[in-house]
């Protein structure tokens, strides 16, 4: 090791400094009693480990019960080195800098932090402290990263440096995480009042349901609503979801609206949207009579007469007659299976088994609705005569506008 020795420090002490090697180490056991020993733990190679054997730093060895220590502190070989070090270095900008090479070299960064700044209260302009601190020259003026940064409109945060703006957004949404969190765990709780036998928590926990109108409630409900077997639980459920202005309240009312197995609960659901008023609620069932499923088709359209908007009359004629594959029936090896294409004229084979058909289906649900707003025309399933009957319609309309202007 290679180290100027200041000129205050005797030869001797410091021979005895560097002769403490590799093994020197300090333990400082804290006693149960409230006192502590300083010196090196012994160990030992006998069986018996209810005891520990210490050298004390003052001198002599000790042998105590393990049960009389509640805490032992080691400190490395080079930590003791380098207090050593620190305590007989001068207080000079070179006394100072060979303390930093030293921890460079023990690898003790933490420690060298003191000796850099230390350095730059005696010597402002020590280029290589202040490369070491992370500080560079801008326009003649020394600056750390962060004040670099802060020139840019950054500021550190969680070890990466953004923009305010960034750690608004962040910060947002950790307290969106902890209150979707929150809510999880009072929905569980409130889910289990309700079907346990406690009268007095049942009617707590339905007081609370009805009370509920924080929208970041709507995640948890919906995941519970998922699960939920029980109609008038669902209902229940559903019914707080209608007061929620949130993206997930609308799109489980809707699903429900669709797939419910429980027609009352689906047409619950429809009743809901309605209620809340909220703009566009047509547009998902009307989505939904392009569905490949019949049934999913009709109840779409049960939906939209529920709704009655007058915008939806035109996706209503188009699902007048829909086509969609069946399973026709169980085919024998000598049999074909067919598979048309959704225009019905293009067809191909295939082996024995169910024959799979496409068929053009007329919807009386579809129709249903499209007279509850057709003011009393009814062309059955005739999609021309509604057609034409809708276009007379618009025209009449834009006429009315006309005049109104």
């Amino acid at each position: 090791m290679n180290v100027m020795l200041p000129q205050r420090v005797g030869i001797l002490p410091w021979i005895l400094l560097l002769g403490v090697g590799t093994e020197l180490r300090a333990d400082v056991i804290e006693l149960a009693g409230g006192g502590r020993l300083e010196g090196k733990i012994i160990q030992s190679e006998k069986p018996d480990r209810s005891t520990f054997e210490i050298e004390l730093a003052s001198g002599g060895r000790i042998t105590i019960s393990r049960s009389q220590v509640t805490h032992v502190d080691t400190t490395s070989a080079a930590e003791l080195e380098y207090e050593q070090l620190a305590r007989v270095a001068p207080d000079t900008v070179e006394g100072h800098w060979k303390v930093v090479e030293w921890c460079r070299a023990h690898r003790l960064s933490t420690n060298s932090k003191a000796h850099l700044e230390r350095i730059l209260e005696l010597d402002p302009n020590h280029a290589e402290a202040r490369a070491s601190l992370g500080f560079r020259k801008n326009d003649g003026q020394w600056m750390n990263r962060d004040d670099v940064m802060a020139a840019r409109g950054l500021v550190l945060y969680e070890g990466r440096y953004v923009t305010p703006q960034h750690i608004e957004l962040m910060q947002g949404q950790k307290e969106d995480r902890v209150t979707k969190a929150d809510w999880a765990n009072r929905i569980e709780q409130l889910r289990r009042w309700l079907v346990g036998r406690r009268q007095d928590k049942a009617a707590q926990a339905h007081a609370e349901i009805a009370s509920i109108n924080d929208p970041e409630a709507a995640v948890a409900i919906v995941a519970t609503l998922r699960r939920e077997k029980a109609p008038d639980l669902k209902r229940l459920w559903l019914d707080t979801l209608g007061r929620l202005d949130h993206r997930a309240a609308v799109d489980a009312l809707v699903d429900f609206s669709l797939n419910d197995p429980d027609e009352d609960v689906r047409h619950h659901g429809v009743e809901l949207l309605i209620k809340s008023g909220r703009p566009g609620i047509g547009t998902p069932f009307v989505r939904a009579l392009q569905n490949r499923d019949n049934e999913i088709v009709n109840r779409a359209a049960i939906a939209l007469g529920q709704i009655k908007d007058r915008a939806t009359l035109g996706p209503l004629i188009d699902a007048l007659i829909t086509e969609h594959r069946f399973k026709a029936s169980e085919g024998n090896p000598d049999q074909h299976a067919y598979s048309f294409s959704n225009d019905g004229n293009a067809f191909s084979f295939g082996g024995g088994g169910p024959k799979i058909v496409t068929q053009s289906v007329r919807n009386r649900p579809v129709l249903d609705a499209l007279l509850t707003m057709s003011d009393g025309a009814n062309f059955e399933f005739d999609q021309a005569q509604w057609r034409t009957w809708l276009a007379a319609q618009a025209k009449a309309t834009a006429v009315d506008v006309r005049r109104d202007q």
